[in-house]
């Protein structure tokens, strides 16, 4: 699992683990309907303590069996990724942690 947690950019949106993260997207559980297409604003709280933003959109969605992490299994693809941001994540996806 990598050492990185996520949520949606809003006030009441709960941080969430990530089991696959790259440079170009993540997969999350998600308790919304999300549609394909849709594109939505992430922050990541990364291990070192720092957090980022990214844009993403739905590539895929999946609905998931009751006890399951999430209500839905989402993969997204990352839309905008800042320079800095990338740079942070790399390091983070180097570590293995």
């Amino acid at each position: 699992m990598v050492p990185v947690v996520c949520r949606e950019v809003h006030p009441s949106a709960k941080k969430k683990p990530i089991t696959n993260l790259s440079l170009g997207g993540v997969r999350i559980y998600s308790d919304d309907r999300l549609d394909v297409g849709q594109e939505l604003e992430l922050e990541f709280f990364l291990p070192n303590g720092a957090f980022l933003k990214a844009k993403a959109r739905v590539i895929w969605i999946k609905e998931l069996p009751p006890g399951a992490k999430g209500v839905y299994d989402v993969g997204l693809e990352f839309l905008a990724l800042p320079k800095k941001a990338k740079e942070e994540l790399g390091q983070v996806l180097e570590q293995k942690i």
